[in-house]
């Protein structure tokens, strides 16, 4: 159970800082390589882009994880505590519902014919590799939404009128 917790508060963060690091690494090889020894490795940009990608949707889910994407809050500010919540159970009803849209959407795209038989121009890995980033991503969020969504209906229930 101790991993399970462990891996609940830093699954993200323990991927994201791994693509991250191997970003960085591959650039500054690509780096030296360009400049030292006046060849850069072919497939080092590409590589770059697509754990960049990946890196991107496990942030989007690392953020809902600690709750710091953009908010408006105009309406919520001059709401009571017990309004507040409602109004966070609503918004995180709907971002789950297009998260899993989404996740979806993604999946039937990755599928079909034309998509599954490309591959990188340099690398030749197949397309949908990438292109499961957004599903994954998504999938992970909306996990985290709903994590928050039973947060909220907690507080919700303890909450006075």
């Amino acid at each position: 159970m101790a991993v399970l917790s462990w891996l609940n508060q830093n699954i993200e963060k323990m991927l994201a800082s791994l693509l991250f690091a191997a970003i960085v690494a591959l650039i500054f090889v690509n780096v030296i390589m360009r400049y030292v020894m006046n060849a850069s490795l072919t497939w080092g940009e590409e590589l770059t882009l697509w754990l960049f990608v990946w890196f991107v949707w496990v942030g989007v889910s690392y953020a809902f994880h600690t709750g710091d994407h953009v908010r408006i809050t105009v309406l919520k500010d001059i709401l009571g505590t017990r309004g507040r919540l409602i109004v966070d159970c609503i918004v995180a009803l709907l971002v789950l519902a297009f998260l899993l849209v989404l996740t979806f959407e993604c999946i039937k795209l990755i599928r079909m014919p034309f998509v599954a038989s490309q591959s990188s121009v340099v690398l030749g890995l197949p397309i949908p590799i990438l292109y499961a980033s957004a599903p994954v991503g998504a999938a992970l969020s909306a996990f985290r939404v709903t994590q928050h969504l039973v947060r909220t209906l907690r507080l919700i229930a303890q909450t006075k009128t």
